[in-house]
């Protein structure tokens, strides 16, 4: 059994593009998001309807919450008061710009998705399994990933939101974070997934992908993005 996760999209088309170019490469039995599919950069309805026709299953982020019922905040958990500020200006674009279809669509994603794997169980989540807004950090004890993974009634869970992939073991169950197809914060710039196999075991492999920044630039010029809030995205 092979599955493919999409991290945390957040609006970024040309990253997209590259990422599902390489997954149909690649080849595998089950493809899904972890939700978060609008956010930050140009193309919020472009991404969700593409993923609409695709009929690819995924989950709801906290991003997709806060905007399809157009809140003002949007529950970033950066502690970082310059980099909150540029995602502000980002989102508060794509609230502006958020078609109903999208909003609704949005709205209709499921907190979970549950699968049997290679006879494991797996779940599909944003954040954690209790909430799609509280960070399930690399390194938190491993009192917290024993807490979660009780929570999740999972062998394997799979999950974004803090845009920093990882794969963790506490006691056999394995916790594989997708990172982020559109916005990754783990010093790599590029785009890439999540590859999760088992054979018998399970393995897991983040790939990465370089795609066209410029383009992606010059997309945010064309359609009057904050000037400012393009600095999320250069390398």
């Amino acid at each position: 059994m092979k599955i493919i996760a999409l991290g945390d999209i957040h609006g970024n088309l040309p990253a997209l593009e590259v990422a599902l170019r390489e997954c149909r490469a690649e080849g595998y039995d089950l493809i899904v998001h972890t939700g978060d599919l609008v956010g930050f950069a140009p193309f919020p309805n472009e991404t969700v309807e593409w993923l609409r026709s695709e009929r690819l299953p995924g989950v709801r982020g906290n991003l997709d919450e806060s905007v399809s019922a157009g809140s003002e905040d949007f529950g970033g958990h950066t502690g970082d008061a310059h980099l909150r500020r540029l995602e502000g200006l980002a989102y508060e674009w794509t609230l502006a710009r958020t078609d109903r279809l999208t909003r609704a669509l949005l709205a209709d994603l499921p907190f979970e998705q549950r699968m049997d794997a290679g006879g494991r169980r797996t779940v599909v989540v944003h954040a954690n399994p209790i909430d799609s807004s509280t960070c399930m950090w690399e390194d938190r004890d491993q009192d917290y990933f024993r807490e979660m993974g009780e929570a999740a009634d999972a062998d394997v869970l799979i999950f974004g939101h803090t845009h920093r992939p990882y794969h963790r073991i506490v006691d056999g169950r394995h916790f594989v974070n997708a990172g982020s197809v559109g916005y990754p914060q783990d010093k790599d710039p590029r785009t890439g997934y999540v590859v999760i196999t088992d054979n018998g075991s399970v393995e897991v492999q983040h790939r990465r992908f370089p795609y066209d920044v410029e383009r992606l630039i010059r997309s945010m010029r064309d359609r009057r993005f904050p000037h400012e809030a393009a600095a999320l995205f250069k390398a």
